[in-house]
Order: structure tokens, then sequence, then C-alpha cells
């Protein structure tokens, strides 16, 4: 169940730095993005957030308290147009809001957007086997495991584990009958 003190909404431009200020603080955590902190700017996330707000092919929402970002999700399409039917799923909440409803609330957000968008047939993300509170979150919406990448992504230390490709097929025709 959601906590309604929380605002869900579409992210505007001006949210970058608290964007950028959430996913950073996300991806200090072991294991919890590819991108090390400082491989993220503020002015890729001002960017990512523009092409949503200016494109109806991507969605970018964040979740507030008290105007705070606390949450985000993202589906974003490749440049592709053998890829424009995927939209690739981000989600990140922040470590003091986790297990109240946040992340779940913003991914039922993006897989409802997801089915009334065009051309939208699949939603893919990619996370560590390691992140097992976030796989957690993904099957429960459905999500089904495509592919593991074998010691995939390096942590401190050099140790190297595995990547989880998942995936979430979206409407009843999204896979063509033999």
């Amino acid at each position: 169940m959601t906590d309604t003190r929380y605002t869900y909404r579409p992210a505007r431009p001006v949210d970058a730095d608290q964007v950028h200020r959430l996913v950073t603080a996300v991806a200090e955590e072991e294991g919890a993005f590819v991108e090390a902190p400082d491989e993220i700017s503020t002015e890729d996330i001002r960017t990512r957030i523009r092409n949503a707000t200016n494109r109806r092919n991507r969605l970018f929402f964040v979740a507030t308290d008290d105007e705070r970002v606390i949450g985000m999700v993202a589906l974003e399409s490749s440049p592709y147009r053998a890829l424009e039917h995927i939209r690739f799923l981000s989600l990140a909440v922040d470590a003091k809001y986790r297990r109240r409803g946040i992340g779940a609330e913003l991914a039922a957000i993006a897989l409802e957007w997801a089915v009334n968008a065009e051309k939208v047939v699949k939603i893919e993300t990619q996370l560590r086997a390691v992140n097992a509170p976030a796989e957690k979150l993904l099957r429960d919406l459905g999500f089904t495991t495509e592919g593991v990448l074998k010691r995939h992504t390096e942590l401190a230390g050099g140790i190297h584990v595995d990547d989880l490709l998942l995936a979430l097929f979206v409407g009843d025709d999204a896979v063509p009958k033999p």
C-alpha cells in the first residue's frame, strides 16, 4: 500500500539536480547501478528528462516528499528503428524511503503508461543478481528472466557479479504465435 503523503508526477528539467543527487546516492550502494557516481551527470539527467517531456515515446516520473525527489522511474527508447517497440526501465528510490511502496507505485505508473503508449511491446531492464529486493519487485510485476550475464559487473575489490536481463511483454499480441 502506498503512502498518500508522496506525490508522483512527470519529472521537470528543474528536478535534474535532485534526481542526480538520488541516482548518485543509489550508485554509491554496492552493486546497485553499473554507473559509478562520477559517471552520472546532472546535464545528462536534464537531457533525459527533456527528452521524455518533449517526446511521446518516453517517460520520466519522480516521487516527491514535500517537493524533495525521493524516487524516479524512466522508460526510454533506443535510437534504432528496429528496437522502437522496446522501452528500457530505470528505477531508483532513496534508501531512507524504501519498503514503503514507492518503487512499486513508480513501476505501476510506468507500466500503465507503456500499456497505453503506441508501439510499446516490451520493457527491458538489467540489474545485479545480488539486488534481491529489486528483483523481487520486478518479478512481482510480471518480469521474467531473459538471460544472465555471468560475472558481468565488477564491484569494489575486483569482485565480479552476474547481471540479470529481465523483460515484461506488454499486451496480448506482443509475442507472435507460431
